[in-house]
């Protein structure tokens, strides 16, 4: 079972399944929680986070085994698999976008951390701290290692999310090369050699984790999920996805590959 969370009514459905309750209850349950935001004058939403977890661990009644998981990316046309490999794996083997970037120059190997060379000598990120070079030793690994492949729990309003338009001209990684070659030119082969795509895979939820609660057990990811959907429910309600800035992320646990066999959909946009 996993909820489905490609739409409003459908999380309204899966939320009605998965705690055994009808439409009617989980309109009390979010005007109660509503009611209790006007009666205080700062709302504070790990309050409401922690009402919704007690509700659901007295009413889930079905396993949660799998989670839905969006990634968006502009992929090059050569790019025929459909695994989502985290960022050592594409940096630093034999794929479509490291041989793209290698005619560019860029090479990359992983050595403590994800070391980047230009035309075979390495660039030391230490030696500046300008904008690039800061947002470049964060995403290869410098101080902390998170190269896992990663994407969003809802659909349903993922177009208004703000990495929908930073990944839509290519990876976030190509915006911050500026310093070192004509990244213009680089943006340019690139998108006209690509094509931008939502994919839709169903992941077993032991594989997975939420970003910014990793400590979760596999228990307690169905009860979050579970949470993160009546709330989603409630912003329909009260408040609003417009921004769809409550999007949980989700990443691959120890940098796993996410194989192509748990693919939904993949679908250009």
């Amino acid at each position: 079972m996993y909820i489905k969370t490609s739409s409003q009514q459908l999380i309204q459905q899966s939320i009605c399944e998965v705690l055994n309750i009808n439409k009617e209850e989980i309109d009390d349950l979010l005007e109660t929680s509503y009611k209790f935001q006007k009666d205080h004058s700062i709302f504070i939403l790990d309050d409401q986070y922690d009402y919704f977890m007690d509700y659901v661990k007295e009413h889930l009644c079905i396993n949660i085994d799998y989670v839905s998981f969006y990634h968006l990316s502009r992929r090059l046309n050569d790019n025929k698999g459909d695994n989502g490999y985290n960022l050592d794996n594409v940096l630093c083997n034999d794929t479509s976008l490291s041989r793209f970037l290698k005619r560019y120059g860029f090479t990359f190997k992983h050595d403590q951390y994800i070391r980047m060379y230009l035309n075979e000598k390495e660039i030391n990120l230490n030696e500046s701290n300008d904008y690039s070079s800061i947002f470049l030793r964060q995403i290869l690994g410098y101080n902390y290692q998170d190269y896992s492949f990663k994407g969003f729990a809802f659909s349903d309003a993922i177009e208004k999310n703000e990495i929908y338009e930073i990944v839509k001209d290519g990876p976030e990684l190509f915006g911050y090369l500026f310093s070192f070659i004509d990244s213009d030119a680089l943006l340019e082969e690139f998108q006209s050699n690509s094509k931008y795509y939502k994919v839709e895979y169903q992941v077993p939820i032991d594989q997975i984790y939420f970003e910014n609660y990793e400590e979760l057990t596999n228990e307690e990811k169905q009860y979050h999920i579970v949470v993160k959907s009546l709330q989603r429910l409630y912003a329909y309600k009260y408040d609003s996805v417009d921004y769809d800035d409550d999007n949980p992320v989700i990443g691959m646990i120890d940098d796993l590959t996410l194989g192509s066999q748990y693919l939904v959909s993949k679908t250009e946009i």
